[in-house]
C-alpha cells in the first residue's frame, strides 16, 4: 500500500509479492518499451529512407554509445538502492540527501562523458575496424549521440531515483511522450529533408534533452522526500562515498559488458556491411528481450532493497523465487514468439532480403536462451538490494565479458564466421547463470550486507 501520503510511491515490505513484482514490473516496463521503440523507429526510419549503407553505419555505433550509456544506468540503479533503503527503514531524511547527492554526480558525470565522448569516438571507430564505406556516417552520427550524454545521465539517473521509492509512473509517461517527439522528428528529419543519419542523431539529441528536462521537472514537483530543485542540489560526502561504493560496480559491469560486445561488434565488422546490418538489425529486434529481463530485474531490486531496509530477509528470498517464476513465463513467452516471427519481423525493418536472413539467423540461433540471461538479472538483483554491488559485478565480468572475450579472442580469429561469435552469446550466459545460483545459495551475501547496515547504524 502507498504510505506518507504519497501517492505516486509504493511499500513493497507487505502485501501479496507476484502483484507487487508486477506493479512494479509494468511500469518499468512500458518505460522501456518506449525507449526502445523510438531505437527501432530510428532502425525502421533509417533503413527505409536512407538505405542499407545508413541503417550499418548507425549500428556500427550501438556498442560503443552503449559503452557510457551502460555505465550511467548503472550507477543510476547503484544509487537507486540507497535510495529504496532509506525509504524502506523510513529514513526520509536519508531519501533526500541521497536523492540530491545522487542528480549532483550525475550533471558533474555527465557533462565529463559528453566532452570525451565527442573527442575520442573517432579513434574508437577506428580501432573497431568500421568499414571505410560506412566510416564518416557513424562517425557524426555518434558524435552527435555523445554529445547528448549529460542529458541522457540526467534521465536515467532521475528514472532509477523515481523507480527506487516505488515510482515507476513517471518515468514512463515522460518516456512515452519523448517516443511520440522522436518518431516524429525521424519523420521530419529523416523521411522528409532526407538527414539520413545526421537527422536522426539530430532526433535522438532532441529527444534526451526533452527527457531529462521532464525529469528534472518531475523530481521539482513530487509529494514526498525525494523532492528536489536543482538549486536544492548538494553532493554529501558520506552519502556519496555509499552511493559510490554501490553504484561504480554496477556502473563497471555494464560498461565492461559493452567492452565485450565491442569486441564482438569488431569481429562483425569483419565480415561485411550485410552482416554488420543483420546483426545490428536483430539486436535492435531483440531488444524487446532486454526490457522484459531488465524490467523484471528493476523490480526484484527495489522489492529487494526496501525489504532490506525493513529487515524482512525471509520475503526477499520469496520475492526471487516469485520473479524466477516469472521470467519463465514472460521471457519464455516472449522468446518464442521472437523466434516464429524473426523473419516478417525483420524483413519488415529492412526490405533487404540478404539482410532480414542474416538477422532472421541470428535471432533462431540465440533466441532459445535468453530466459538463462533473465535467470541471472534476477539473482543479481536480489543480491544488490541488500547494497552488495561487487561480487554481482565481479561474476558478470567474469562470466558474461571475460569468458565472452576469451572466445572472441581465443576461438573466433581461427574459426572467423558468424555461427562462431554468436556461439559465445548462449555459453556465456549459461556459466555466468551458474555462477549466480552458486552464489545466492553459498555465497554469504545477505550475512555481510546484514552486518555492514548494522555497523552503519551503529556508527
Amino acid at each position: 500500500m502507498p504510505r506518507r501520503s504519497a501517492q505516486e510511491s509504493l511499500d513493497v515490505t507487505s502485501g501479496v509479492i507476484w502483484k507487487q513484482l508486477l506493479t512494479l514490473f509494468v511500469p518499468v516496463f512500458l518505460s522501456s518499451f518506449f525507449q526502445q521503440t523510438y531505437s527501432l523507429a530510428n532502425a525502421w526510419v533509417v533503413g527505409r529512407f536512407a538505405g542499407k549503407d545508413a541503417l550499418a553505419a548507425m549500428e556500427a555505433t550501438v556498442t560503443l554509445n552503449d559503452l557510457v550509456v551502460s555505465f550511467s544506468v548503472g550507477m543510476g540503479v547503484g544509487f537507486g538502492v540507497v535510495v529504496s533503503q532509506h525509504f524502506g527503514s523510513h529514513d526520509d531524511e536519508g531519501v533526500s540527501r541521497a536523492v540530491r547527492t545522487a542528480m549532483g554526480i550525475a550533471i558533474i558525470g555527465g557533462i565529463g562523458c559528453s566532452v570525451l565522448g565527442v573527442l575520442l569516438v573517432g579513434g574508437a571507430l577506428r580501432l573497431m575496424g568500421t568499414p571505410s564505406e560506412i566510416y564518416a556516417q557513424s562517425l557524426l552520427y555518434s558524435r552527435i549521440y555523445m554529445s547528448a550524454m549529460l542529458f541522457s545521465i540526467v534521465f536515467n539517473t532521475g528514472s532509477a531515483l523515481q523507480r527506487a521509492v516505488g515510482d515507476t509512473r513517471t518515468p514512463s509517461l515522460i518516456v512515452a511522450v519523448s517516443c511520440v517527439v522522436n518518431i516524429s522528428l525521424d519523420l521530419l528529419l529523416v523521411a522528409g529533408l532526407h538527414m539520413g543519419v545526421e537527422g536522426c542523431a539530430i532526433a535522438t539529441f532532441a529527444t534526451l534533452t526533452l527527457s531529462s528536462a521532464a525529469t528534472l521537472h518531475a523530481l521539482a514537483r513530487a509529494k514526498g522526500p525525494w523532492r528536489m530543485r536543482l538549486r536544492e542540489i548538494r553532493i554529501d560526502r558520506r552519502m556519496a562515498a555509499t552511493m559510490l561504493r554501490t553504484g561504480v560496480p554496477l556502473g563497471v559491469q555494464g560498461s565492461v559488458y559493452s567492452v565485450s560486445n565491442i569486441v564482438a561488434q569488431s569481429a562483425i565488422n569483419g565480415l561485411g556491411t550485410n552482416v554488420v546490418a543483420g546483426w545490428g538489425l536483430s539486436g535492435r529486434i531483440d531488444s524487446v528481450i532486454w526490457m522484459v529481463s531488465d524490467a523484471l530485474g528493476s523490480s526484484v531490486t527495489t522489492f529487494a532493497a526496501q525489504n532490506f531496509g525493513a529487515r524482512n530477509y525471509d520475503r526477499m528470498r520469496q520475492g526471487v523465487r516469485t520473479s524466477l517464476s516469472l521470467a519463465v513465463v514472460v521471457v519464455g513467452g516472449v522468446s518464442a514468439l521472437l523466434v516464429v516471427f524473426a523473419y516478417p519481423i525483420s524483413y519488415f525493418f529492412m526490405r533487404d532480403m540478404v539482410v532480414a536472413g542474416i538477422s532472421t539467423r541470428v535471432l533462431l540461433f540465440i533466441g532459445p536462451f535468453y530466459v538463462f540471461y533473465s535467470f541471472m538479472d534476477n539473482f543479481a538483483g536480489t543480491i544488490r538490494g541488500a547494497g552488495e554491488s561487487f561480487m554481482p559485478m565481479v561474476l558478470t565480468i567474469l562470466g558474461t565479458c571475460v569468458f565472452r572475450l576469451v572466445w572472441l579472442l581465443g576461438f573466433v580469429p581461427s574459426h572467423h564466421t558468424l555461427n562462431m561469435i554468436m556461439l559465445g552469446y548462449p555459453v556465456t550466459w549459461i556459466l555466468t547463470c551458474a555462477l549466480f545460483v552458486a552464489y545466492y545459495l553459498r555465497g554469504g551475501w545477505l550475512r555481510r550486507a546484514d552486518a555492514r547496515s548494522q555497523g552503519r547504524q551503529t556508527a
